[in-house]
């Protein structure tokens, strides 16, 4: 009897509940039904992404199987595998694609690197490697990238065949980064402005030597070229002719000085024969 009650009881309770739905709905109108509709729609959808992603992590669909690199010279897969932490059997839509990225960032030679994930079951990862174009002495032996960022201390593997750039030390370095890695793309504009210029016929360079009063080129013979600032081309100029007139004198400079504001064309010679010094020939 009691059992009898408890179910009139919720037939009552559904009935009531139908009346006031249905009153609500002839007091306001149709609006009260869409907008009861619509609650129990979005209920439903989260309901349903809520099951749906609980799917996609624990399905064995979007295992991890496979990952494909691409751009990598220097680095290698696994070393970045190793750095951050990406394994075969990973589920897809759990990898934080950000922080692999981040952590493959860390490698010296990477300078930057775009994951993918390509479902159900494979990534792939796009790396652009630091392309080495001087060394700097900053303290230790750095390597200088394309646009003046030091990004590695030079390692005995590294077997790199490129010009050294000093004057600058590690702590201005340290107290504006800005300012010295400008310096260093002056720097390396110079070095790629002489090795364009006569390719094969000029002396090897070795050094670029940033000066107080500009910007110094180190020949592999020993001489030293000084630029000062600005117009690189005209100067580099200037400096194949006087050594091509002190090669057929058969005679070798020392310090050939190129950066006289005042009479730009002039150029100062510094002998390594007896003779110590030419200067007022102007070019």
């Amino acid at each position: 009897m009691a059992f009898g009650k408890s179910k009139n009881r919720r037939r009552q309770d559904a009935a009531q509940t139908k009346e006031a739905v249905t009153g609500a709905v002839r007091s306001h109108g149709p609006g009260v039904l869409k907008v009861i509709l619509l609650t129990g729609l979005t209920c439903a959808l989260v309901w349903g992404g809520i099951e749906l992603r609980r799917w996609a992590l624990s399905s064995p669909t979007f295992l991890l199987k496979e990952t494909s690199f691409s751009g990598l010279q220097r680095a290698t897969p696994g070393e970045l595998l190793k750095l951050s932490g990406l394994t075969v059997g990973q589920n897809l839509w759990s990898l934080d694609v950000e922080t692999l990225e981040r952590t493959m960032s860390t490698h010296p030679w990477v300078r930057t690197v775009e994951v993918r994930r390509h479902f159900p079951s494979s990534v792939s990862v796009e790396v652009v490697e630091h392309m080495p174009a001087a060394l700097a002495a900053l303290g230790d032996l750095y390597l200088v990238d394309e646009d003046g960022e030091p990004f590695k201390r030079l390692q005995p593997g590294d077997k790199l065949d490129l010009p050294l750039v000093t004057g600058m030390d590690r702590e201005g370095y340290l107290a504006d980064e800005a300012k010295t890695r400008e310096r260093f793309r002056q720097a390396l504009e110079v070095a790629r402005a002489y090795a364009a210029t006569e390719p094969g016929k000029r002396e090897r360079l070795s050094e670029v030597r940033v000066a107080a009063e500009g910007l110094v080129l180190v020949l592999a013979d020993g001489t030293e070229a000084w630029l000062g600032e600005g117009e690189t081309d005209a100067k580099l100029q200037r400096l194949s002719r006087v050594r091509e007139e002190l090669r057929a004198r058969g005679l070798a400079a020392e310090v050939i000085h190129l950066e006289n504001r005042a009479r730009p064309g002039w150029v100062a010679v510094k002998l390594s024969s007896p003779v110590s010094e030419r200067s007022g020939a102007s070019q």
